[in-house]
């Protein structure tokens, strides 16, 4: 506080400070003085500082934590500079690491093309582009490195690719946890519900794409998924399995069914912590998706005016509580939100 008072520090809320341009210049000395021998150590206990942030960060938000996205922003700088210290020094944990946090950041603001360049920059130094598979000694991180791939594919469009990619993770990620398998629930150590918990978080980003191709193959890999998480008692996993379920039901043809499509919703909003914002307004979003659907299919069956005026009513009210939610600096959330009421309201003839 006296150095904030003194304009040494800014303060920005939350116990976070910026430093005074003037600052770094005039304790580059004490640096050079005091670490002249062994320079690197500070850069590299600050890569390895920066990397545990970033996983710290990636992990609250997975669990509902939406507001870290804040804290986040103000660290982005420290981020980056600590991938790139990471890299430099070969602590190839770390760099992915403080990846996590960014990708939560870039991902949660809508910033595509530099999420993109970041990963451009970064598979090399873990992916073999002869094979696709993990450069030797860096196993541990290909999985993830390679989901930022898929994901970018996913974005593009791509789903040929996207599709033979991550059959490549859930392979990998089955192998890696095959000990933890064959170990009784009760009995699994953090490292093994991780392990598990990845496969499981693998198989689900598998479906999504069988579903946008239109694969009836994504209500099996999701219900694995669901399994994986009920076994090792993971609540977001089991949330994020059930709600694509709903995704499942409602967008892929061969098996569309809005009463289970509502049904997994239900039940995926039932999992969620309260504090989960997004995955919340997610949840409510799709739910006012669902019904405007069957108000589109019960005009078309010429159904009493009553029941079409109840139906798009209750798409509407889903959508208001959506937007009541949907954190305000996640642009895409607002985005769905609004161009679905456009649509209700449209049909409603509220133009």
């Amino acid at each position: 506080l006296r150095a904030a008072e003194a304009g040494l520090l800014t303060s920005h809320g939350g116990g976070y400070y910026s430093i005074h341009p003037a600052l770094p210049w005039f304790f580059k000395r004490f640096l050079d003085q005091y670490y002249d021998a062994a320079r690197d150590q500070p850069a590299r206990a600050f890569g390895g500082a920066m990397g545990e942030l970033g996983s710290y960060y990636h992990n609250r938000y997975g669990a509902g934590n939406s507001d870290v996205v804040s804290a986040l922003s103000l660290e982005e700088p420290n981020l980056l500079h600590g991938r790139n210290l990471a890299r430099r020094f070969g602590l190839w944990g770390s760099v992915v690491s403080a990846m996590q946090g960014l990708q939560t950041l870039y991902d949660h603001t809508g910033r595509r093309p530099e999420w993109a360049r970041l990963v451009a920059e970064t598979v090399p130094y873990f992916v073999n582009r002869a094979t696709d598979g993990p450069i030797e000694g860096r196993e541990d991180d290909w999985g993830i490195v390679t989901g930022y791939r898929v994901r970018m594919a996913m974005n593009a469009r791509e789903w040929q690719e996207a599709e033979r990619l991550q059959t490549m993770v859930v392979k990998w990620f089955r192998s890696v946890a095959a000990t933890a398998f064959a170990a009784a629930p009760g009995d699994l150590n953090d490292v093994q519900r991780h392990q598990i918990s990845s496969l499981g978080a693998s198989l689900t980003t598998l479906a999504l794409i069988q579903r946008e191709i239109g694969s009836p193959k994504c209500v099996e890999t999701l219900k694995d998924s669901l399994g994986i998480s009920l076994r090792i008692g993971d609540g977001s996993g089991q949330a994020a399995a059930t709600f694509n379920l709903g995704r499942a039901y409602t967008e892929a043809p061969p098996v569309r069914d809005l009463a289970e499509a509502e049904r997994w919703f239900r039940r995926s909003l039932e999992l969620l912590d309260e504090n989960d914002r997004v995955g919340r307004y997610k949840c409510l979003g799709e739910l006012g998706r669902v019904t405007y659907e069957r108000f589109v299919e019960a005009r078309k069956a010429g159904k009493p005016e009553p029941d079409l005026l109840g139906l798009i009513n209750e798409a509407a009210s889903y959508h208001h509580q959506a937007l009541a939610v949907v954190p305000h600096d996640d642009p895409s959330g607002h985005v769905a939100q609004h161009n679905q009421l456009g649509s209700i309201y449209g049909d409603a003839g509220d133009v």
